[in-house]
């Protein structure tokens, strides 16, 4: 039996919350670099898109890892066991990524005073104006360091996914995709 033949596949619903979620942060990061560069009068556009991306994110991960526990996912392919740790670490550090980040993101913006934006619904801020909050969300969990280690985390999934497919050679790759 060759090898294409002994992989597990994700589901269908499986592979579109994964390649959702990989769209919507890919959504997530152009609007935040168009708002960046956009003139100050359109920067406010660019940011309720950004927001409602963020939170469509979270809620697409809830329903991504309830799916998951209704449908658990095929074991994980054959590899030594520090590389099943570190494939276990990264899904651990992205899911969370993806339910924390909109958190941050929605503190960084209800400590401002303001409501979050979720495609012309106003979201109230739970918090009021608590400036230290914000200091704290806008510096280290919904700000440049964040989005640094996003960038890390995402990368290393990638490489490593694209490691087993051409390297390895086990299909790895192949278990998320539809064809």
């Amino acid at each position: 039996m060759n090898q294409e033949m002994k992989v597990e596949r994700y589901g269908l619903i499986a592979q579109g919350f994964h390649w959702l979620v990989a769209l919507l942060l890919l959504g997530l990061f152009v609007t935040n670099s168009l708002r960046e560069m956009a003139p100050e009068e359109s920067q406010l556009g660019w940011l309720q898109l950004h927001m409602s991306l963020g939170i469509l994110v979270f809620l697409v991960t809830i329903a991504r890892i309830g799916w998951r526990k209704i449908v658990p996912p095929p074991a994980l392919v054959d590899a030594p066991k520090w590389s099943q740790f570190a494939a276990n670490a990264v899904h651990v550090l992205l899911n969370l990524a993806t339910l924390l980040v909109p958190v941050f993101g929605y503190l960084r913006v209800a400590s401002k005073g303001f409501a979050a934006d979720f495609f012309g619904m106003q979201i109230p801020s739970i918090t009021g104006e608590m400036h230290g909050l914000h200091e704290i969300m806008e510096d280290f969990f919904h700000g440049e360091p964040m989005e640094i280690a996003l960038y890390v985390l995402i990368g290393v999934h990638v490489v490593a996914a694209l490691w087993h497919q051409y390297v390895l050679k086990d299909n790895a790759l192949r278990r998320m995709l539809p064809w």
